[in-house]
């Protein structure tokens, strides 16, 4: 893939609009690109602005009316109607023209001072949705062994994720790999729950503990917690009562010691 087609899907490749082969085609070329890469991660922050700085508001209960009126009278006004029901009005067009223009400016004006944390639920949910529609990207040592797979994740990090035995707890380890999340390594262990997958992604906190947080992206679940030196994020979708045990039994669990015992 060249540069110029690259740059030509980005945005594609963003809004989730591009298919499993297409999207590794763009991230295997912007992984390796030293142009494509600082575009893709200037989207990224563009994104972010928007998120952290507009506003929400809903239309008036007027402009609503207006508008399923209008499409009322596109769905029906005989040959060429559906021309017509994929053209909106000039009015809507031009407001939302001002609207877009309106969300640009205020996105930029704090586009230097705003710091990206809002981006992390999406770029955990990314980085799960790549991983299982593509197994191998799922994990990069493949063990139900945490004393295999914690050394491999120690030996690739800058700090050292605890990997928890879960098997008893129906939640069996099926490998880890590291990732990369808001802007630093993360560790992303895999487990299962039967046939479906839990990724956690672990790095170290701000230093500030907080409970299990329960939220939805797309029909999937996610929990994120802190103990006060690390910060946790598990994706999966499965139930949300389900994903808080399986969280819950990870803060319970004994975390396997950085060094195994020597033996006698």
């Amino acid at each position: 893939m060249t540069c110029t087609e690259a740059l030509t899907l980005l945005d594609a490749y963003m809004d989730g609009e591009l298919g499993v082969e297409r999207s590794l085609e763009v991230e295997r070329h912007v992984e390796t690109c030293p142009s494509c890469a600082p575009a893709l991660a200037s989207r990224r922050s563009l994104g972010a602005a928007l998120r952290n700085k507009i506003e929400y508001h809903t239309a008036p209960l007027a402009l609503q009316r207006a508008v399923r009126n209008e499409l009322s009278r596109a769905e029906t006004s005989g040959p060429g109607a559906a021309a017509i029901r994929h053209a909106p009005p000039a009015w809507t067009r031009m407001a939302a023209s001002l609207i877009l223009v309106a969300g640009l400016s205020s996105a930029l004006t704090y586009y230097g001072t705003q710091n990206g944390r809002d981006a992390v639920p999406d770029e955990v949910f990314a980085s799960y949705v790549r991983g299982v529609q593509s197994g191998d990207r799922l994990v990069d040592v493949v063990s139900t062994d945490r004393h295999t797979v914690k050394p491999w994740l120690d030996a690739k990090l800058d700090f050292a994720a605890p990997v928890k035995d879960l098997s008893s707890d129906g939640f069996p380890l099926f490998g880890g790999r590291v990732d990369y999340i808001d802007d630093h390594t993360a560790a992303a262990l895999v487990y299962h729950s039967g046939k479906h997958v839990i990724t956690l992604f672990i790095w170290p906190s701000d230093g500030h503990a907080s409970p299990i947080a329960m939220s939805a992206r797309r029909g999937d679940t996610l929990a994120r917690w802190s103990d006060g030196t690390m910060a946790y994020w598990a994706i999966s979708d499965i139930a949300a009562p389900e994903l808080m045990e399986f969280s819950k039994r990870f803060q319970a669990a004994d975390a396997m010691p950085d060094a195994p015992p020597a033996k006698p």
